[in-house]
């Protein structure tokens, strides 16, 4: 019998490109296509550590909690850091991955050609790096803009922390700063008082021509015990007077207002309001409901010129200038109806404002950030911030305005027009709503505001204005209702009311959906229908209630 010889088996011929394309998506991979385990392994290894590093903190502290460490000075150069490690890394391991299979390759033609694949997919890749390299670098310069780098400016007294578990008390200032000019009024004053342990939010305001304001002892010396001027030249007078206040002026800001409302303010955000404009477009507008119509004649426009402006009552797509000027405009209303006006923005901004529009409109927003929002909050603390952010909802928002003949006297002397505090009921005001809960109707009413559902109603009868009429009505009871004219029901001369929900709207805004039940008095019908882009749909019939809110 000839004995038979065995064959030597021969390794499989591997793509020298193909490896290297493997290994610089995940490093290490392109080694296992090659067999070449311990390889593998080496550059596997340090992006597996990596990975289960994020699932631990996201496992932890959810994505908020990866989110908070990432803004964090830290986090910021850790990411720097290890986005050009892991550059290397990659590139490292697609070119080993690619060495050790190039050995097989038959000729220069071939050599050359995976060379060149190689090289292409290296500056594809690190593009990509240099990409996220400038996103970070984007983020490091916004946080360190807007916040507070928690340094303490020699001589001034430095704060205790916030802890995370306290309620924080922080005051809202809105600018109409012009260039780069430090003497301007703060002509929007907002307290937004967080607590933690319900997740609710109370927003006090005072109007900017509030004068006699009780004065805090450190700055006594200069004023005496009433400030007798109007409040909103208060940051100016103190930026004026550095000996005074070693803190700056915000600080003194902060200490005055928590003096008046009988609170202790630990933070601030300035906005300017030219910026705030920018940041209402970066977002694509915000929808809001004006109640009551807001007419201005004289609208200040800037350069001495002035317009007239007219909001009708209903809800309105806003764009930046329009809800600036729906916040801002003061003839032909008052100082607190503006204030209300402004906490309602500020709401409707909160709500409206969702991941998706916030990454699809980054380099914008950012850019309007940067250049409008300033803060004295401890970047360092930005984690505590934005899992307290993530804790509230939006219906547990409550608004304060402290109006006449209660709260506040109304008149005019040598200062012009004035409004002069009752502080003793003020500061009773401020302790009960700490301590009150919100009612039935302003649960309703934030709920509502938070679902934002989309309500058309239609004139399925031909009268005249019918549509219009109802649509009017339920906006006065805070629904986003209108009647699109360009839009006719397939029917007309209905005797009933038709009232449809479509695609599953009632899942999702159960509380505006009960309350149209019980202004219209009829039972929705649910339609799946993904043409249709809005939530609600009101065909009149000749039994068209007639509302009353």
């Amino acid at each position: 019998m000839v004995p038979v010889m065995s064959q030597p088996s021969e390794t499989p011929r591997r793509s020298a490109f193909a490896a290297a394309v493997f290994s610089l998506l995940v490093p290490g991979f392109g080694h296992l296509y090659e067999r070449r385990w311990r390889a593998a392994l080496l550059f596997l290894a340090p992006p597996t550590l990596l990975l289960a590093l994020v699932g631990g903190i996201v496992a932890a502290d959810g994505l908020p909690g990866l989110v908070g460490l990432l803004i964090t000075p830290f986090g910021l150069s850790a990411a720097g850091i290890l986005n050009i490690l892991l550059a290397v890394w990659r590139g490292v391991a697609a070119a080993d991955a690619w060495r050790g299979a190039v050995r097989r390759e038959s000729g220069l033609r071939a050599i050359g050609t995976s060379f060149a694949g190689l090289a292409l997919s290296l500056v594809a890749a690190l593009s990509l790096h240099l990409i996220l390299g400038g996103y970070v670098a984007t983020a490091s310069e916004l946080v360190g803009g807007i916040f507070s780098s928690g340094t303490e400016t020699p001589g001034a007294t430095p704060a205790p922390r916030w802890d995370g578990k306290e309620r924080l008390n922080v005051l809202l200032v809105g600018i109409d700063q012009r260039g780069n000019s430090t003497s301007f009024n703060t002509d929007t004053l907002i307290v937004a008082s967080v607590d933690p342990v319900n997740g609710t939010v109370t927003m006090f305001s005072i109007p900017r021509d509030t004068v006699d304001f009780p004065v805090p002892a450190s700055a006594q010396r200069l004023y005496g015990a009433t400030y007798g001027n109007k409040i909103n030249s208060y940051y100016a007078s103190a930026s004026r007077n550095p000996s005074v206040f070693p803190d700056g002026p915000m600080p003194a800001l902060r200490e005055m207002l928590g003096n008046f409302y009988g609170m202790k303010i630990d933070y601030s955000l300035m906005v300017n309001f030219t910026g705030f404009q920018e940041i209402v477009d970066a977002l694509d507008g915000v929808r809001i409901t004006a109640r009551n119509p807001v007419t201005d004649d004289s609208y200040p426009l800037g350069g001495g010129k002035y317009a007239r402006i007219h909001v009708l009552a209903g809800v309105h797509a806003m764009d930046g200038a329009e809800a600036l000027i729906f916040a801002r405009s003061r003839h032909g209303s008052s100082d607190f109806d503006r204030a209300a006006r402004q906490q309602q923005v500020i709401t409707a901004i909160r709500a409206q404002s969702d991941m998706a529009a916030i990454t699809r409109n980054l380099p914008p927003l950012a850019a309007a950030l940067k250049d409008s929002l300033k803060s004295d909050f401890p970047q360092q603390d930005l984690p505590l911030l934005l899992d307290l952010i993530a804790q509230i909802d939006s219906g547990s928002i409550r608004s304060l305005v402290f109006t006449p003949p209660i709260y506040q006297t109304v008149g005019s002397d040598s200062r012009g027009y004035i409004i002069t505090p009752d502080v003793a009921k003020i500061r009773a005001a401020v302790l009960q709503a700490f301590s009150a809960q919100p009612t039935k109707e302003e649960r309703e009413a934030d709920a509502i505001a938070s679902e934002a559902a989309r309500i058309w109603v239609l004139n399925g009868t031909g009268r005249k204005g019918e549509a219009g009429v109802l649509a009017a009505a339920l906006a006065r009871a805070g629904l986003d209702a209108s009647a699109p004219t360009a839009i006719t029901p397939s029917e007309i001369g209905l005797l009933k009311t038709r009232f449809i929900i479509y695609n599953g709207a009632e899942q999702r805004m159960p509380v505006s959906l009960a309350l149209l039940e019980r202004l219209l008095g009829i039972k929705a019908t649910l339609i799946d229908d993904p043409t249709i882009t809005v939530d609600v749909e009101i065909i009149t019939g000749a039994d068209v209630p007639t509302i009353t809110p």
